[in-house]
């Protein structure tokens, strides 16, 4: 929900204004100075972000949304406006332009989420995040002992009862899908928070009565929140909507795009025609040469959660391996590994595939995490035996190229270790969506799956399918064109949903698209960005083109929009 945070680039330094007065020689303030000024101050206002992303100023402090705090951030946001205005003017150098561009963005959005949409108004789901990944993204860090992490995963704990009072006194009218997604989350928040209290009293037993009033506090908190949500008037079944000005002022300020909302409803349209033709004339083949996918293999006994868990870390190292190998994109030696777990369970009812979790890029000690949903427990026998099968023949080879290799977790990996503060902040999503799809493709075209493997292909269109009905998804709900159960009777349409289980995952998906506008057509237009600047710089290298070298540069300069890319790699767009 914070778009405006976690599209920004920022980093904690303050001028010590106080003893350079009080020594008569202050310093003139630089573009610089305004720059961290203005970012760390966003950091300030998110500082559960701020935590995920390594910058532990703010441990101890949840976001605050009072009337008050509220209309000083804007204010102050405004001011800073105001400020950059000037200050852009009077830049020199390209790199100095980008860091304009960049830190003006954040303020834009920052503004529109804050003034404009109002999240807080009318978000259940924006406190309940704040109050579980402020704990959450604290218990995964390893940047400090559990014993000095302690005081901020309390402090944090106390302050929910308060988040949620501001919550109530906010919100008016939710849409009712946003009602259901807060509740599904706070039942499975009940089970974590006991979770971090029993682990907290048992490894601090002499804190055992703070620990525990603090999270009956907080639990006590989330079921009053609960009860609230049960009874609150909800209001217009659109009313998720951020409207068409919004979506094109993001599609301009937050991703420096030239078309708007109509424009990309029809570029959606016009991939998805074109990806339900491949699709179905591919699927044709495969039917036509009897691929089925059942492989004649021996199936175990046993078969577990465990199992499945083991299978994803070898096939990260697989496809490490299979990089270096075949010279594709450089990988540092010294990457930090990504550990293969099961997702938590507070996450599952609205994350319904596999994801990835990025180590914060300003932590020292870096601990990526890939999650996998675990194996229902009510699998029946058949079932277990085609999930062995699927293992058997590598068939979660593509999920690893889009969560790991090369696609996140490499991605975010050089991203974080870019010198630039500014660009090491950077988490826009067209850049680090669009790569990661891009892999997919690339990485087939690159031989990992064999010279032939027709099941694998037909997967890979699938999903170039799926992300351009996200789409248009993405457009008709945040233009006020689709309700939540229209979107999701269009999509199980679209995309062929059969089973009680494909449904609930489109279902699942839907409501996440509800509360995060564009970022579902990052996907297939970061991608077709991604394609563009490869094709130009063929134009322009010629034969003295190097796909490795391009990868390596553009995956240097960060998760940053795409569309600045084309100056900062020197290329140019084909002429229309």
């Amino acid at each position: 929900m914070r778009h405006w945070i976690a599209a920004a680039a920022a980093i904690i330094v303050f001028a010590s204004g106080s003893s350079e007065a009080a020594k008569g020689a202050r310093k003139a303030p630089t573009f610089a100075d305004l720059c961290q000024e203005i970012l760390g101050t966003l950091q300030q206002y998110d500082p559960v972000t701020a935590s995920q992303m390594g910058i532990h100023t703010y441990d101890g402090k949840l976001a605050d949304y009072s009337a008050a705090a509220v209309k000083q951030k804007i204010r102050t946001l405004k001011q800073y406006e105001s400020r950059l205005a000037s200050a852009l003017k009077q830049l020199k150098t390209a790199d100095d332009s980008l860091t304009g561009a960049l830190v003006k963005s954040n303020v834009d959005v920052a503004l529109l989420d804050l003034d404009k949409i109002a999240w807080y108004k009318k978000s259940p789901q924006l406190y309940v995040d704040e109050a579980l990944n402020g704990i959450y993204y604290l218990t995964i860090s390893e940047q400090s002992t559990d014993e000095a992490k302690l005081p901020s995963i309390l402090t944090r704990m106390k302050a929910i009862p308060a988040l949620f009072t501001t919550a109530k006194q906010n919100i008016r009218k939710p849409p009712a899908v946003w009602v259901q997604s807060a509740r599904v989350t706070l039942d499975a928040m009940q089970e974590f928070f006991r979770g971090v209290g029993e682990d907290l009293s048992g490894e601090f037993p002499k804190r055992e009565g703070e620990i525990a009033r603090a999270v009956t506090g907080a639990r006590d908190a989330m079921s009053d929140f609960q009860t609230w949500l049960a009874s609150v008037v909800t209001g217009d079944d659109k009313g998720f909507a951020i409207g068409k000005d919004a979506f094109d002022y993001l599609l301009r300020n937050q991703y420096f795009l030239s078309y708007d909302a109509d424009s990309l409803l029809r570029i959606g349209e016009a991939q998805l025609a074109l990806a339900q033709k491949a699709y179905a004339d591919y699927e044709k083949v495969i039917e036509s040469q009897h691929q089925t996918g059942q492989d004649s293999v021996f199936v175990p006994a046993s078969f577990n959660r465990q199992d499945i868990l083991d299978y994803y870390q070898w096939e990260v190292e697989q496809e490490r391996l299979y990089l270096e190998a075949n010279d594709i994109v450089s990988v540092p030696d010294d990457i930090a590994d990504v550990t293969v777990v099961e997702t938590p369970a507070f996450m599952r009812p609205v994350h319904a595939g596999i994801a990835y979790e990025p180590a914060g890029p300003f932590d020292s000690i870096q601990q990526p995490l890939f999650y996998v949903r675990p194996l229902p427990d009510s699998m029946d026998r058949q079932q277990l035996e085609a999930m062995y099968r699927y293992v058997h023949r590598r068939g979660f080879k593509g999920s690893v190229v889009h969560e790991a290799y090369p696609g996140h977790h490499l991605q975010m990996q050089i991203a974080g270790r870019n010198p630039d503060p500014v660009r090491k902040w950077q988490m826009n999503k067209m850049l680090i969506e669009g790569w990661a799809l891009y892999c997919e493709e690339m990485m087939y075209a690159a031989g990992l799956y064999g010279p032939d493997n027709p099941q694998q292909w037909l997967g890979i269109l699938g999903g170039i399918r799926f992300r351009a009905a996200r789409i248009i998804a993405d457009v008709k709900l945040h233009t006020g064109q689709f309700t939540y159960d229209e979107c999701v009777d269009w999509m199980t349409k679209t995309l062929e949903s059969e089973t009680e289980a494909e449904e609930q995952y489109v279902r699942a998906e839907v409501r996440r698209y509800t509360y995060t506008p564009t970022i579902q057509m990052c996907y297939l237009m970061g991608k077709r960005e991604i394609e563009l600047l490869k094709e130009a710089a063929m134009r322009r290298d010629g034969g003295n083109f190097s796909e490795h070298a391009f990868y390596d540069k553009l995956l240097a300069e960060g998760s940053i929009p795409p569309a600045l890319l084309w100056k900062v790699l020197g290329l140019t767009p084909a002429e229309q």
